[in-house]
C-alpha cells in the first residue's frame, strides 16, 4: 500500500520532515555529499569576512615590488646585490624585528650571491620556498631544519598536508638565513584561498610555513609548542607554553586567514611601501623599526595574485601578513575537527523540533517556526563564532529548515485543496452556497467523520400528494415538484439549515451541523414558518397556472443523533440517524390529525428560546409507549429569527443599510 494510504497527512508530513533533517545531518557528518551545501557554506563564510571592517595594523608592513618598482629598477628578477641593499636598509638600518621573503632564490648566481649572503648574515630574515605534490616532483635547493617529526601530530589525531618534492633556496643563502618557511596556500575547490597550512610533512618530518617562521623570528627564535585549549582545537604557540602568541589549528593543521578589507595598497589594513622607494632612499629607515616586514609583489606580471573571500585579486604576500596579524591580535578563528558533529547536533535538535511543530501547523505557523528555527541556528552559530572562535558550518541547517518549511507548505496547500474539494463536493448539495464557501476556507473545522450531536430535525411533506398525482400528467407533476422542492430548499438554506434528502414529495433537513448553531431550534422553527409563507406564494403561482393548491405539513424535533458521512462503499451521504429523527417524521404525520401546519415536539419546545409556542395536545405516536406533547408556533415574522447573514443579504438587495437583529426575548 502507498504511504499516503497507511498514514494520515500530519504523520506523513512529520516523517518527510524528519527525513529531510536526517539527510542534513548525514550531509554534515560527511555521509552524503551535496555540492550545493558546500557552495552555500563557503558563501556564508565569505560574506561574514567581507563584512569585517579593515582595522589598521601597525606591526606588519609590506615592501611591495609593484609596477612602479619594476619600471624604475628593471624587470624581475633583480640582481641579488639590489636585494642585499634592500635587506640592509630594512634590517640593519631600519631595525625591523623580522623580515619574510615571499619568494624563493632557487637558482644560483655565483657572482651575486656573496652580496646577498653578507646582507642575510645576522639579519632577522626568513626566506620562502615551496613544496610540490606532483608525481615524480623534483627537489631542488636546501630545506631548513625541520621543527618536529610527523609522529607528533599522530598522537594528537591531527592530519597534515604531505608533499613529494620542493623548490627551496640555494644552499649558500639558506645556510646564512636565520630561517625559512614554505608559502603554499590551501586552494579550495572553487579556486579561493581561505586558509594557510601551518606545518607540512615531507619524508616523515614537519616543516613550518613562512608566516610561522617569520613569527618565530619576531619573538626571538621562540620555540614552537602544541597545546590544547579546552573546548578549542589544538593551537600552535610561540614561546614557552605558547605565551607570546598562538594560532588555533583547523583541520589539516591549517589556519583560517582573518581577512579584513579588500587588500592591496589602496584598501589594505597594512602599510604598503614601494620597493623602489626603499632602494632609492625615499623612505626613512625608521618606519621599519620593531616591525615585521614582508617582501612580496603585487605586480600582475609576477603571478602572485590570489582569489580570496574578500577580493578576486589579492596580493599573495598580504595573505601571509593577514595570518601574522591575526596571530598577534588573537583574531584567528578555527574550524574544529569536531565542527561537523557540533553542527549535526544543532541541526538534529532544531530541525526535529521544527519538523514536529510544522507537521500540524498552518501557513503562519510554518513560517513562524521556520523563522524561529533559523534564528536559533544563526544565534548559535554567531555565539560560537564570536565567543568561542569557532567557524561552524551553517548551510545544511539552513537548507534543511527551508526544505522542511517548503515541504509542509506544499503538503499543506495540497491537503487544504483536497479538503476544500471534499467539503465542496460533499456539502455543496446540502447547505447554502455561502456556507459552503465559509466551510471551504477552514475545512479542518468541519470533520466528515460521524459524531453524536444535538440537532433539530425537520420533515416537510405535501398533503394529499398521491391523489394530486393521479390527476396530473408526468411532465406537469415534475415541474410542480421541482418548484416546490426548490422553494423549500431555498428557505432551508436561508436559515442555515442542511438539506438531508428528498423523499418523493417530502424534504428532510436539520440544523446544527455541519456548522455549529447554538440556536438551531429557533432557526428550524423560523424556517418552518417561512416555508408556510412560501407555500402561500407558490399557491398564487399554481392557481394562475391551473395547478392544484399546496398543503404542507411540517414536523420538528430536537435530540442527540448521529451525524456525519455515512453509507456503504458504493454510496455515501452526509446524513443523520437516531430516534430523534424518527420522532420528527412521526410528528410531521400528526400535522394532518391536529389540522396545524407545523407540529413541534417537547424537546424542541424546551430548546426554543425566542419563539412563542402554544400547546396543542398530548398524542400517541407510533412506536412509542408514552404520549408526546404536541406544540405549534404562534404566528410571528420568521425573519425576526433568521440568521443575521440572511437579513443582511435581503436588506442589501433592497438597497437598505444592513443591521443586526437583536436576540428575541422569550
Amino acid at each position: 500500500m502507498a504511504l499516503r494510504e497507511l498514514l494520515p497527512m500530519r504523520t506523513r508530513r512529520l516523517v518527510l520532515g524528519l527525513g529531510l533533517v536526517a539527510a542534513a545531518v548525514a550531509c554534515e557528518l560527511g555521509h552524503l555529499s551535496l555540492p550545493l551545501v558546500e557552495t552555500l557554506d563557503r558563501y556564508l563564510y565569505d560574506t561574514r569576512l567581507r563584512l569585517q571592517p579593515a582595522k589598521p595594523n601597525s606591526r606588519v608592513l609590506i615592501v611591495d615590488i609593484d609596477e612602479r618598482s619594476l619600471k624604475e629598477q628593471g624587470r624581475w628578477p633583480w640582481s641579488r646585490e639590489t636585494l642585499g641593499r634592500m635587506v640592509q636598509t630594512i634590517g640593519r638600518d631600519g631595525g625591523a624585528r623580522a623580515i619574510g621573503f615571499d619568494m624563493v632564490f632557487a637558482e644560483p648566481a655565483a657572482t651575486q650571491d656573496p652580496a646577498l649572503m653578507r646582507a642575510l648574515t645576522g639579519a632577522p630574515v626568513a626566506l620562502g620556498y615551496y613544496f610540490s605534490s606532483e608525481l615524480g616532483a623534483v627537489s631542488t635547493g636546501l630545506l631548513p631544519q625541520a621543527v618536529w617529526p610527523a609522529s607528533v601530530l599522530v598522537d594528537r589525531r591531527l592530519s597534515v598536508t604531505s608533499w613529494n618534492g620542493y623548490g627551496a633556496n640555494v644552499v649558500p643563502l639558506q645556510r646564512v638565513a636565520r630561517g625559512a618557511g614554505f608559502f603554499n596556500p590551501v586552494v579550495d575547490r572553487d579556486g579561493v584561498v581561505r586558509s594557510l597550512p601551518l606545518l607540512a610533512e615531507f619524508k616523515g618530518q614537519l616543516y613550518e610555513s613562512l608566516a610561522v617562521a617569520t613569527l618565530r623570528i619576531y619573538f626571538g627564535n621562540a620555540p614552537l609548542t602544541l597545546r590544547a585549549d579546552g573546548l578549542h582545537a589544538d593551537s600552535l604557540g610561540f614561546g614557552p607554553a605558547g605565551e607570546q602568541a598562538r594560532i588555533p589549528i583547523s583541520e589539516g593543521t591549517t589556519a583560517l586567514v582573518p581577512f579584513q578589507g579588500r587588500g592591496g595598497a589602496a584598501a589594505s589594513r597594512f602599510r604598503y611601501v614601494s620597493a623602489t622607494d626603499v632602494l632609492e632612499g625615499r623612505v626613512e629607515p625608521r618606519v621599519f623599526r620593531d616591525r615585521i616586514v614582508l617582501v612580496g609583489t603585487s605586480a600582475p606580471g609576477l603571478t602572485d595574485l590570489r582569489a580570496t573571500p574578500v577580493s578576486e585579486v589579492y596580493p599573495g604576500v598580504e595573505i601571509h601578513a593577514s595570518l601574522i596579524a591575526g596571530a598577534l591580535e588573537g583574531t584567528i578563528r578555527t574550524r574544529p575537527v569536531e565542527a561537523p558533529v557540533y553542527s549535526a547536533a544543532a541541526i538534529a535538535v532544531v530541525g526535529a523540533a521544527a519538523a514536529v511543530a510544522m507537521a500540524g501547523a498552518g501557513v503562519i505557523g510554518i513560517a513562524a517556526t521556520a523563522l524561529l528555527g533559523l534564528s536559533t541556528l544563526l544565534a548559535w552559530n554567531a555565539i560560537a563564532y564570536a565567543n568561542l572562535g569557532w567557524v561552524i558550518p551553517l548551510a545544511s541547517g539552513v537548507l534543511a529548515l527551508l526544505a522542511v518549511a517548503a515541504m509542509n507548505l506544499v503538503a499543506g496547500y495540497v491537503t487544504e485543496g483536497r479538503s476544500r474539494r471534499a467539503v465542496i463536493g460533499l456539502f455543496g448539495q446540502y447547505v447554502a452556497p455561502q456556507l459552503v464557501e465559509r466551510m471551504a476556507h477552514d475545512p479542518d473545522n468541519y470533520p466528515l467523520e460521524s459524531q453524536n450531536k444535538e440537532l433539530t430535525i425537520l420533515f416537510a411533506d405535501i398533503r394529499g400528494f398521491t391523489r394530486m398525482a393521479e390527476n396530473m400528467d408526468p411532465q406537469q407533476l415534475r415541474d410542480y415538484l421541482n418548484r416546490f422542492l426548490t422553494s423549500m430548499t431555498e428557505v432551508i438554506h436561508a436559515y442555515n439549515g442542511t438539506v438531508d434528502k428528498y423523499i418523493g414529495d417530502a424534504v428532510m433537513a436539520f440544523w446544527g451541523a455541519p456548522i455549529d448553531d447554538p440556536q438551531h431550534a429557533d432557526h428550524a422553527v423560523a424556517a418552518a414558518i417561512a416555508m408556510q409563507r412560501e407555500v402561500e406564494r407558490l399557491n398564487r403561482e399554481f392557481e394562475a397556472l391551473g395547478w392544484p393548491r399546496l398543503a404542507v405539513g411540517v414536523g420538528i424535533n430536537t435530540g442527540v443523533v448521529r451525524v456525519g458521512d455515512m453509507g456503504s462503499k458504493l454510496r455515501r451521504a452526509y446524513t443523520v440517524i437516531g430516534d430523534a429523527v424518527n420522532l420528527a417524521s412521526r410528528l410531521e404525520g400528526l400535522s394532518k390529525k391536529f389540522d396545524v401546519p407545523i407540529v413541534i415536539g417537547d424537546a424542541t419546545r424546551h430548546a426554543v428560546r425566542g419563539i412563542a409556542l402554544q400547546f396543542v395536545a398530548q398524542s400517541e405516536v407510533s412506536g412509542r409507549t408514552e404520549p408526546v406533547g404536541v406544540w405549534t408556533p404562534v404566528a410571528v415574522d420568521p425573519e425576526a429569527y433568521a440568521p443575521p447573514s440572511i437579513v443582511d443579504a435581503r436588506a442589501a438587495q433592497q438597497g437598505a443599510p444592513t443591521t443586526t437583529i437583536r436576540e428575541p426575548v422569550a
